[in-house]
């Protein structure tokens, strides 16, 4: 099945990659573009001896050029935030997740480091305490941003982690709470030169970018308790509330505008320096199964083009994590096969 699109809207190409034999859940969670329009992806696939984060470049045209699969079983971050991958300045990749430990009865965070040509510089687990792990990370020049969570296992607390972190994976702060009540373990991060903005454990929160005290905080209905996150050029952030659609908020919090058009929680989006808000997610699931859902809003919250893509048939195609770069919308994306898949798209941003 290929896309289905309006206005302006073209798929360049779209590229899927097995990495389980077996009938499993491959799905591809973070996404990023250098200048050059190469593709840098990761998500959850395996290693041959259980589930692990894969990471892989793929050309311009969507050809996969090299693909490094963790040595230990992990789960990548995305299975919780939307973003668990960014890249550095010099081209480096930050992935996070979480490494089970020896038994498997439990896992700690994970922080990787990959150069541009996919050797491992850095390979850091921390102890945060049962079942934590990192969900989603940020950067700015003065450091790498990690939300994180301890997941409620066991009775073990639900515990909300916003770290620091340096170059080296060393923890510069943290800070932390345990939500009153537990909404799920949802959680996004954007940084912006105001400061560092979460969504997760039911709050949106700002904090300082230098020792992470709380600037504002507002409770709020997430989907599992938490949202994924954009900014614009003028730091304004835009957040997925459970009812609401997408709202914009000014940098210190105060609500500008709520798309209403967009019915339903993303599980991604990104917005662009004309205020054109992208989305992705899936089709509502039918007997017909659901596709991967792709979609632009124009600045005043009309919707000027809506793409999907996914295999006939009743199957669950999903999209998960959605970039901009250059004129072109990325995402990342589960695909069925003969099972579900990792996935990359391109398409043309358009009009």
């Amino acid at each position: 099945m290929g896309a289905q699109q309006a206005g302006a809207q073209t798929l360049e190409w779209a590229t899927s990659y097995n990495g389980i034999p077996a009938s499993a859940l491959e799905e591809m969670e973070g996404v990023v573009v250098d200048d050059s329009g190469n593709v840098f992806a990761t998500g959850l696939s395996g290693n041959g001896t259980g589930s692990a984060i894969r990471t892989m470049k793929l050309s311009p045209s969507g050809t996969i050029q090299w693909n490094h699969v963790d040595s230990k079983s992990s789960l990548c971050g995305g299975m919780w935030g939307r973003t668990p991958l960014a890249q550095d300045a010099t081209g480096n990749l930050i992935v996070v997740g979480a490494e089970f430990t020896s038994d498997s009865s439990s896992w700690n965070p994970l922080l990787l480091k990959y150069s541009p040509s996919g050797t491992t510089l850095l390979r850091n687990v921390y102890d945060f305490g049962p079942a934590a792990s990192f969900d989603a990370v940020a950067l700015d020049a003065t450091g790498i941003y990690v939300v994180a969570h301890n997941n409620p296992n066991d009775g073990n607390p639900h515990v909300v982690q916003t770290l620091k972190l340096g170059a080296a994976g060393d923890i510069l702060w943290n800070n932390s709470f345990t939500p009153g009540t537990f909404w799920g373990t949802r959680a996004g991060i954007v940084v912006t030169r105001y400061g560092v903005y979460t969504a997760a454990g039911g709050k949106a929160t700002m904090r300082d970018l230098t020792n992470g005290a709380v600037l504002w905080e507002k409770d709020m209905t997430m989907s599992n308790g938490g949202s994924p996150l954009a900014a614009d050029g003028t730091g304004n952030i835009y957040l997925a509330s459970f009812q609401n659609g997408v709202t914009k908020y000014a940098p210190a919090g105060t609500a500008l505008q709520v798309f209403n058009a967009i019915s339903s929680p993303p599980s991604d989006l990104d917005v662009d320096t004309a205020g054109n808000v992208y989305i992705t997610g899936s089709t509502v699931s039918s007997k017909s199964g659901s596709d991967i859902l792709t979609q632009k809003y124009g600045p005043t919250g009309n919707l000027v083009w809506s793409a999907t893509y996914g295999k006939s048939g009743q199957y669950s195609d999903a999209g998960i994590a959605i970039t901009l770069r250059g004129g072109y919308v990325y995402v990342g994306a589960s695909r069925y096969n003969k099972n579900l898949d990792m996935c990359t798209l391109k398409y043309r941003a358009g009009n």
